[in-house]
């Protein structure tokens, strides 16, 4: 559990930060251990855990190496790198990272607990390079990866946009027209009595069923909002859509952008010699899919265990993934941190062919089925509406 703290050095300064202990009184032993007198403890709330994005990770991991490269202290880069932050979030985390460094953690444990994928991402690389004694290689090695990811992260969002817009506003003209138009005319076809064609009872059974399905679409997001504030309950339906999300319904594209993303990293965490077993876990911090982040750690400790690496992989990626197949060749290569980046640099590009793709399929199919429902409706519509003409003329 991670605590927040304020506390008097041994010099009589006042240092703020966070540490993890079990319990209240563990944090207090903790920081006593540490010199620091504690004046206030208490336990991190969910709106306090701050996270950073991938382009701010970038920019941070830049600006660190430089600073450090340049001969500065770690603990002075972090502060100047603060004050650079336009973010809050980003700001709060680095000013805390400064505290803990302050107190004499190192630089791993001084960035760890923060929360969100790209965050983790930078514990990791801050993890690396301090075992490695190459913390700022370790950090020129990981900016280009982070800010490359921002931006193919941005572009996944560009292109999903417009299909997004053309459901919303589709949606939307079949919502009015199935609460607003079919009811105002309900009466009217009601005169036909027995003679009300059977797609005039299928448009008024449409108007009828639709405030039921809108008010237990509006009824399941508000479920899944309150069910977001407890822990337990998110954590199944995160799991679940995550289950989802590697199956056939993600069409492959959430793997391949989640291993795009781990691959790369690996391969930073490889070149600044971090042992393989620890690499693969540490990858694995930046992958926000839940089951596949289990499966990858899973696949780490058996590496520590004496498996070999490609099998490892395969049991969390698949026989056919490019990473595994790295891995196979880069058991007879020396170059083996390289073959993976250069699979991680594929599988992102793969990924964003296919999301092309599937949004430029996405928009017109979504109009064209919308569409035929819509047009279906109006036909139907019509039908009612020459009925009762042919009704009154009789």
């Amino acid at each position: 559990m991670r605590f927040v703290f304020k506390a008097y050095t041994q010099d009589g300064r006042v240092t703020r930060g966070q540490i993890d202990a079990l319990t209240k009184d563990a944090a207090f032993d903790s920081l006593l251990a540490r010199g620091l007198e504690p004046i206030h403890v208490a336990a991190k709330t969910l709106e306090e855990r701050q996270s950073l994005t991938y382009a701010q990770a970038g920019q941070i991991a830049r600006e660190l190496s430089r600073l450090s490269r340049s001969g500065i202290a770690l603990e002075a880069a972090v502060k100047l790198s603060a004050e650079a932050q336009s973010s809050l979030g980003a700001r709060r985390i680095l000013e805390s990272a400064a505290s803990r460094l302050a107190a004499g953690e190192g630089p791993g444990q001084a960035f760890s607990g923060l929360v969100g994928a790209p965050a983790r991402a930078l514990s990791a690389v801050m993890q690396a390079g301090e075992h490695s004694g190459r913390l700022a290689d370790a950090l020129a090695a990981a900016a280009p990866l982070f800010i490359a990811t921002a931006k193919f992260r941005a572009k996944i969002l560009s292109l999903m946009i417009y299909p997004i817009i053309v459901a919303s506003a589709a949606l939307v003209v079949l919502m009015v027209f199935l609460l607003v138009v079919i009811p105002a005319l309900r009466p009217v076809l009601s005169e036909l009595g027995d003679q009300l064609p059977v797609s005039a009872q299928i448009l008024l059974w449409s108007a009828d069923v639709a405030p039921v399905a809108a008010s237990l679409g509006l009824g399941s997001v508000l479920l899944i909002i309150l069910a977001n504030q407890f822990e337990a309950i998110k954590a199944r339906f995160r799991t679940m859509r995550d289950h989802l999300a590697l199956g056939p319904l993600g069409m492959g594209l959430p793997l391949a952008i989640e291993t795009a993303v781990f691959a790369r990293l690996l391969a930073a965490l490889l070149k600044a010699d971090m042992p393989a077993g620890d690499a693969i876990e540490d990858a694995s911090r930046a992958v926000s899919n839940s089951v596949l982040q289990q499966r990858l750690q899973t696949g780490a400790q058996s590496v520590r265990e004496g498996a070999n690496l490609a099998s490892a992989l395969e049991g969390a990626l698949g026989s056919s993934n490019l990473v595994v197949q790295a891995a196979r060749l880069g058991a007879k290569s020396s170059g083996f941190a390289d073959l993976v980046g250069e699979a991680g640099l594929t599988l992102a590009e793969r990924a964003e062919e296919r999301l092309e793709r599937v949004a430029a399929i996405a928009g017109p199919v979504i109009i064209l089925g919308l569409g035929l429902v819509i047009g279906s409706l109006v036909v139907a519509l019509f039908t009612s509406l020459t009925a009762l003409s042919d009704a009154a003329l009789v």
